[in-house]
């Protein structure tokens, strides 16, 4: 008999060994996972692979510019266009230009007015959903629950 509880202390003793391994083995794996994701770690230990990066993506992402070779018949154009009033040229009033302007703005304003309302609604909808006596006008009470209900009464 007492070798059976010595048997199952040792495994018991075992176990709680191997869980702890377990664990420490868990955080280290944790601690490996933080620091390969790190991309701070890998700007401070290659700063000029880092930059090099940046600068090839930089590179990438920016579109070229388009390079334009003027001929004698383009400058003739631009030339003759220098020469027309101004407004001629735009083909847009003042009118037109200030309604560019400030249209976008209106209609930010109009929808910014829209959400308050909507969500002013909903709010509304809600609380009267979950307080229904606030809604009652005064002297009146709420039907009573079905908990508080008593057949024959």
């Amino acid at each position: 008999m007492a070798t059976a509880t010595n048997d199952a202390d040792k495994i018991l003793q075992q176990m709680a060994l191997i869980r702890r391994e377990l664990h420490e083995d868990v955080r280290g794996v944790v601690a490996g996972a933080e620091a390969v994701t790190d991309w701070r770690r890998y700007i401070r230990s290659y700063p000029l692979a880092a930059l090099g990066a940046a600068v090839a993506v930089g590179y990438l992402v920016v579109p070229r510019r388009h390079t334009v070779i003027a001929t004698k018949h383009d400058l003739a154009k631009v030339v003759e266009q220098a020469k027309e009033p101004a407004a001629k040229r735009s083909g847009k009033g003042l009118l037109a230009v200030a309604f560019g302007m400030i249209a976008p703005v209106a209609v930010r304003a109009a929808q910014g007015y829209a959400v308050r309302y909507l969500e002013d609604w909903i709010s509304q909808l809600q609380n009267q959903q979950m307080n229904p006596a606030a809604q009652m006008p005064q002297g009146m009470s709420p039907p009573p629950s079905s908990a508080g209900w008593k057949p024959g009464a």
